[in-house]
């Protein structure tokens, strides 16, 4: 009897944990099936948040594209991309929260990405090394170029940013020069970061995620990788007041060294979004004319 008994406990005991094992293992399922899905919303007509998880940052992350008017019935090999990275303190809506600005990337025709960047600077970095936002922006590209079916040729493709997102834009296309045929630097830190530079020229740099090594922060100074922009159109804006003059005037004869004049345009004004909004329509124009030279 006592022998019917343990045979019975036992059972229960197999069958219980079986069910468990089972049940945890459809939630895991379940829990990265969530992880993994993609949602959309429309912010404004034709402008959608992309919402999705990213491995790299293990979070959930958004970005912004914009879409031209009849999208869908756009050939593979026609449709034209732009990337504009965010400068510091800002996020992927800002464009799109101005309305003068919405409306010209609305009529622009092009997809244009706008991803959410943080304060990372657009780099992996050597101090946070679960701070992988160079990454993490290849993550943003294969995602949006996989739910809107973009074709990857990289003479459909542009890169642009402002600030912080314009050293970004320059890093990242130096860095993948494969992956872009023009970029646009508006009021961008290009020879950066750094010491030395003229008083009320300079920009205090953020070690937590540049470190306190100069040789390692070199590395990531655009004006280094320079010479990786070669075929590409390049376009930069800077502005007469500009905190960031001295570094764009740098980045400028640094290409005209390297043979590789890039386009110039000098605002009036500083270091402040209304320049950026100024600038837009020069980057469009720009980019669309790089894109269909291509």
């Amino acid at each position: 009897m006592q022998q019917r008994l343990f045979l019975y406990f036992l059972m229960i005991c197999i069958v219980s944990t079986i069910l468990s094992f089972k049940t945890g293992f459809v939630m895991a399922i379940d829990s990265e099936a969530e992880e993994m899905k993609i949602e959309t919303e429309e912010l404004f007509p034709r402008i959608l948040g992309v919402t999705f998880f990213s491995r790299n940052l293990k979070q959930r992350k958004r970005a912004v594209v914009v879409l031209p008017e009849h999208w869908q019935q756009i050939k593979p090999e026609k449709r034209r991309m732009l990337v504009i990275l965010h400068g510091r303190g800002r996020h992927e809506l800002s464009l799109i929260e101005d309305k003068a600005v919405r409306k010209q990337l609305l009529d622009s025709g092009l997809f244009v990405i706008l991803p959410d960047g943080d304060d990372g600077w657009y780099i992996n970095s050597p101090v946070r090394k679960s701070d992988v936002y160079e990454t993490y922006l290849e993550e943003v590209l294969a995602v949006v170029t996989q739910e809107f079916q973009l074709p990857t040729a990289r003479q459909q493709w542009a890169i642009a940013g402002w600030s912080m997102g314009g050293f970004g834009c320059v890093n990242f296309a130096a860095r993948h020069p494969d992956r872009f045929i023009a970029v646009s630097s508006m009021i961008g830190l290009l020879d950066f970061p750094r010491t030395g530079l003229p008083k009320g020229q300079s920009y205090r740099v953020p070690t937590a995620r540049f470190g306190s090594d100069e040789a390692v922060r070199k590395q990531f100074n655009p004006i280094e990788r320079a010479e990786k922009l070669k075929g590409m159109s390049v376009l930069i804006i800077t502005a007469d007041k500009a905190f960031d003059r001295t570094m764009n005037e740098h980045f400028r004869e640094r290409l005209i060294e390297l043979k590789q004049p890039p386009e110039w345009i000098m605002l009036k004004g500083r270091h402040t979004f209304s320049v950026v909004s100024e600038a837009i329509p020069h980057v469009l124009e720009f980019t669309k004319q790089a894109l269909q030279s291509k």
